[in-house]
């Protein structure tokens, strides 16, 4: 199997496994990530749209902002993961931060922040 399809395979596992699990997942509202951007931590977007769109939808400096696909991070190295370290992730609804911010504690002990209901928890449905 490709390393693409193994990664795609693992990602939608691991959305089906956590949707409901919270356990160990550092999931923060929005006031949090702002005091946390604040304080240098990485914002990292996990949808489609470009990064400094979906930070202006924030009222964020678009600067701060950076795009990442979870499949890459999901069939991420150590070495590659640890770039992810004490960064905010964001998606739509929370499910996809949630589950990159989950495979990486389990998989390389790497601490995150999921943003707890996503972009749609902030400004509502934006598509």
């Amino acid at each position: 199997m490709a390393a693409d399809q193994t990664a795609m395979l693992l990602y939608e596992t691991c959305l089906l496994n956590i949707v409901e699990e919270k356990n160990g997942i550092r999931e923060i509202d929005f006031q949090e990530a702002v005091e946390l951007l604040e304080s240098g931590r990485k914002f990292v977007w996990l949808g489609k749209e470009p990064a400094d769109y979906i930070a202006r939808l924030l009222e964020l400096d678009a600067g701060i902002a950076e795009k990442a696909e979870p499949q890459e991070i999901f069939g991420a190295d150590r070495f590659r993961a640890l770039e992810f370290s004490d960064c905010i992730f964001v998606c739509y609804h929370g499910n996809t931060s949630r589950a990159v911010a989950k495979l990486l504690k389990d998989r390389h002990n790497v601490e995150s922040y999921s943003l707890k209901g996503g972009v749609t928890a902030v400004v509502g449905e934006i598509f």
